[in-house]
């Protein structure tokens, strides 16, 4: 999955134009002939016009992107319309525009660049309508913005894109959605329902760490890594169906941890089968599962000698079991250790347990 990720960035590093050195205005608006002879707005010299109407065409030639910072912090700005010539926003090209509410998006913006609206504080609605690839920190702190709209041909969100944005309550997510990065949606206090798509293939680190209204997620069809931290101190979620297309789960992916505190805790309950990646984050994490309508907690797993501790010891007993020199115990046991639910006690999970008592110690 992070293969593909890197072949869409990829993209958006060749969707930028290349620019002749030249600069002229028009209107206001500084702008470059690129290359191919579009032209490219690169600054903005108006700085009373609350709204900004992005011209389609400069000397009948196309504006086929907005360059780099070329709004930056121009304040005075309330409404931006792009037109449908327009392909691509670049990195910081709205960053801090304080009283920035409305973008009208032209339906052929297919790339949004890193923190192109960084920081607009009186953003309250965006529709990405067919935008591809969603920059990093690009939304970031758009402490206003409540709802955002995911069309159909949205890929990759990226690292921190609607980090603390939290006003955020609604997420209509897009149908081909492949990617979540790290943190995107971090620090959305404000989300309470999540559903992902069926072809969502990664959901990053700490990508929804501190959503502590999120309470309802439901998971798609298609096979799924959540990586470490990513729903990390979800307060209001306590309990969570995953199914067993969820391939991968890190490392307190669900966890509760106090500010400024290692310690991590767990409230929820899982609704899961016997195998997949669920039983595995349950049982090394210790909390209760939901199978088949009867709960389980695996607040001991891996102890097999039952002194109600796992330590080496029990992972000694276990590697001698998984090299034939014991038998295998009983089944509700053999449940209990076998770390990656394939039905025996083998290496993996005599590792696992070490790695369980190393924690404990």
């Amino acid at each position: 999955m992070k293969k593909i990720l890197s072949l869409l960035l990829a993209v958006v590093l060749s969707i930028t134009t290349a620019s002749i050195a030249f600069a002229a205005n028009y209107n206001g608006f500084v702008y470059t002939e690129n290359a191919n002879g579009t032209y490219t707005i690169t600054g903005y010299n108006d700085f009373h016009t609350e709204l900004v109407s992005i011209p389609a065409q400069i000397n009948g030639k196309n504006v086929t992107a907005i360059g780099t910072g070329a709004f930056q912090t121009k304040n005075n700005i309330q409404t931006v319309r792009i037109p449908e010539t327009v392909t691509s926003i670049g990195s910081m090209a709205f960053y801090g525009c304080k009283k920035l509410s409305s973008v009208v998006m032209g339906e052929n913006v297919a790339s949004i660049g890193a923190k192109a609206f960084n920081s607009c504080t009186a953003l309250t609605e965006v529709n990405l309508k067919n935008v591809e690839i969603l920059g990093e920190y690009a939304f970031y702190g758009c402490t206003s913005l409540e709802k955002i709209f995911l069309g159909s041909s949205l890929k990759v969100i990226g690292k921190n894109a609607f980090n603390k944005c939290v006003a955020l309550t609604t997420i209509v997510m897009s149908e081909n959605l492949l990617y979540i990065d790290d943190y995107a949606f971090a620090g959305c206090v404000g989300l309470t329902s999540l559903t992902f798509p069926d072809k969502l293939g990664y959901i990053g680190n700490s990508a929804f760490k501190g959503c502590s209204a999120l309470s309802d997620v439901t998971f798609g069809t298609g096979e799924l890594e959540i990586a470490s931290y990513a729903f990390e101190s979800c307060s209001a979620l306590t309990e969570i169906t995953i199914p067993d297309n969820i391939t991968k789960i890190g490392r307190y992916a669900f966890a509760l941890r106090e500010v400024n505190s290692n310690e991590f805790t767990h409230n929820i309950k899982i609704n899961c089968t016997k195998t997949g990646a669920a039983i595995v984050y349950a049982k090394t994490h210790g909390i209760s599962v939901i199978i088949n309508g009867t709960e389980q907690s695996f607040s001991n797993f891996g102890d097999i000698n039952g002194d109600g501790q796992v330590t080496t010891d029990d992972a000694h007993r276990l590697l001698r079991i998984a090299a034939s020199l014991e038998p295998s115990p009983d089944e509700d046991t053999v449940f209990l250790c076998d770390i990656n639910s394939n039905g025996i006690i083998d290496i993996p999970d005599v590792q696992g347990v070490l790695r369980i008592a190393s924690d404990l110690d």
